[in-house]
């Protein structure tokens, strides 16, 4: 693997959604300053959160049939490297956040790193710790929206609900399910386990922990319907609706897939792209009429345009472990 593309494979440079939340966070608040600067702390912490999370995984990985390519399991990047880098990468989210947001803001970025440290950490070792993960993203949400102001609305709270439940699934359900097989290998306890599921040589699933699964989704869709009201209604229904009904659309598919690994890693890719397109479009028109409707949009598409580019130009579109 050359070496610049471990690096785009270590810092996960596909993966956006979580460095969009700043900015989320910020336009749902009714913040249009300095996005540009909310977007580089959301960048560096979301990159920061990948590298601690292979980091801590190194030996696990390594005996993974799935992931033991990955740059710090196969040695092509060293554990050296790898904590200078998040040194960086914390300095810089920091120092960006000192310089122009408030100490509300930065509490939920330190608050951020406290709980994405407890998921990278503890992840393989307890189940339910994709709930650390969720409130990680929560909190980083809250950063934008307290990054130039220290009151909340009431829309803005209810959707920072929203990462939570969108990395419990995204994460618990969907990453648990394909990495079960391994995890039992290596007496690795996750959230499927508790419900009943395992793998021999194939993955079984139990029912119980399908409607686990749906019931996330459906007080997800619940909270972002609620969150609509507080905001203009004329394109924002239409899309968080479309997204609900394709978010309902794959999560049968993803487990219908369960033994065939690359068309269940296709389903739960779609679905967390879908479930960002969710959230994004619950403030789209009140975005495009206070600020910019080319923002709205911009926030809406860009992201998963970038994820399937990136994919595509560097890794061949097939999704990634």
């Amino acid at each position: 693997m050359e070496r610049w593309k471990a690096y785009v494979q270590l810092m996960r440079l596909y993966g956006i959604f979580m460095a969009m939340m700043p900015l989320l966070g910020a336009l749902s608040n009714g913040i249009f300053d300095k996005l540009f600067f909310l977007l580089l702390v959301g960048i560096s912490a979301n990159i920061f959160g990948f590298v601690q999370n292979d980091y801590f995984d190194i030996e696990i990985d390594k005996k993974s049939g799935y992931v033991a390519d990955r740059p710090l399991a196969s040695g092509t990047i060293s554990r050296g490297e790898a904590i200078a880098l998040m040194a960086l990468l914390f300095v810089i989210s920091i120092s960006i956040t000192l310089a122009f947001f408030s100490y509300l803001s930065l509490l939920f970025l330190l608050l951020y790193y406290l709980f994405y440290t407890i998921y990278n950490r503890f992840s393989k070792r307890f189940a339910w710790m994709e709930y650390a993960l969720g409130m990680a993203g929560t909190m980083l949400f809250l950063a934008g929206a307290t990054s130039l102001r220290r009151d909340i609305n009431t829309a803005t709270m209810l959707m920072a609900f929203l990462p939570l439940i969108k990395y419990a699934f995204n994460v618990g359900v969907s990453a648990n399910i394909k990495d079960l097989k391994y995890d039992s290998m290596q007496g690795i306890v996750t959230t499927p386990a508790i419900f009943g599921a395992y793998a021999d040589d194939m993955v079984h699933i139990p029912v119980n922990f399908m409607n686990y699964a749906y019931i996330l989704k459906i007080i997800f869709a619940l909270i972002a319907i609620a969150s609509l009201y507080f905001y203009p209604a004329y394109i924002s229904p239409f899309l968080v609706l479309a997204s609900i009904a394709a978010m309902l659309y794959t999560i049968p598919r993803i487990f219908e897939n369960v033994n065939n690994r690359p068309a269940m890693l296709f389903y739960a890719e779609i679905h967390e792209i879908i479930t960002y397109v969710a959230i994004a479009s619950i403030p789209y028109d009140y975005v495009a009429m206070n600020c910019s409707a080319f923002l709205a949009f911009a926030i809406v598409v860009l992201p998963p345009l970038w994820i399937v580019g990136v994919l595509k130009i560097m890794f061949g579109g097939r999704p990634l472990e």
